[in-house]
């Protein structure tokens, strides 16, 4: 498999890049619920990047907007528990 990035020497891993956009994503929605649509367009764009660079397969982009999703929903939590909202 050859990319114009080239293919990293290491085995899959979830994508970081999906993980902490979807995150971001996540509390920006919340913030900004009249772009949420928006927002998570971005961050589906910043997953599939890494897809399509070669970088990550398919599951390793999911599973780090699963994990960014869920790191973003207890950041959430833990602002309503503060009182912060």
């Amino acid at each position: 498999f050859k990319t114009i990035l080239g293919t990293p020497n290491f085995p899959s891993y979830t994508s970081g890049h999906s993980a902490f956009s979807a995150a971001a994503a996540t509390v920006l929605s919340h913030i900004f619920p009249a772009e949420a649509s928006i927002i998570e367009g971005w961050s589906d764009e910043a997953a599939a990047s890494r897809k399509y660079g070669g970088i990550h397969f398919s599951f390793d982009t999911e599973g780090g907007k699963f994990q960014g999703i869920s790191v973003g929903n207890y950041a959430l939590d833990v602002l309503r528990v503060d009182g912060g909202e």
